[in-house]
């Protein structure tokens, strides 16, 4: 457990819970430039490698074998393939509503080290839509069963397309719950 004024972290935390900084490049080679981590001998040739959000710092050792330390800046996600913070930026951005052009925008003004607008939209496919849809799933199939044991429940519905006279490709449908208050079905239909 490590305590400090600002924050309290317990061993075991999952990645998403705990803090996160900036660290510049000049400070962590000035780290890892003092002595080896394996041998302990001192000034080992250090090189990095940016991926995405995450860097990978690797010590080259003259005493104990060419690459004697390797350190990743963050722990890995989805069976250990993605380094987390970049689904974590993925799914922040996301939740957020933000554009992810105007995000890597600012990293790139401030000098953050950050994935492609690319990588941003593979995580959505393949993993921040499913959870998100597999979750909305499970919460309106509760909705639904709660609905069932309830009496006089009042229903409201709408559907919204362009103006007359404007060619709408798109209609959406919603279908609210007056007595919970919440939205229980939706459809986007093509027209």
């Amino acid at each position: 457990m490590v305590c400090d004024n600002n924050f309290r972290v317990e061993p075991g935390l999952p990645a998403d819970e705990e803090p996160k900084f900036i660290v510049f490049f000049s400070k962590l080679l000035a780290l890892f430039s003092l002595f080896c981590f394996t041998c302990k001998k001192s000034d080992p040739r250090v090189t990095m490698k940016q991926r995405g959000t995450m860097v990978i710092v690797k010590q080259h050792c003259t005493s104990c074998g060419e690459e004697s330390f390797e350190w990743k800046s963050q722990p890995m996600a989805l069976g250990g393939k993605y380094p987390a913070g970049n689904v974590l930026l993925s799914f922040a951005v996301l939740m957020a509503g933000a554009s992810i052009s105007k995000v890597l925008l600012v990293f790139k003004h401030m000098g953050l080290s950050a994935y492609s607008a690319r990588t941003f939209f593979f995580h959505q496919m393949n993993f921040l839509f499913p959870v998100v849809i597999n979750y909305w799933e499970r919460y309106q199939a509760d909705l639904l069963s709660k609905l069932k044991a309830m009496k006089d429940v009042v229903w409201s519905g709408d559907g919204r397309f362009d103006s007359m006279g404007h060619s709408a490709k798109f209609g959406a449908y919603t279908m609210f719950c007056n007595t919970l208050l919440k939205v229980i079905h939706f459809e986007i239909l093509q027209v």
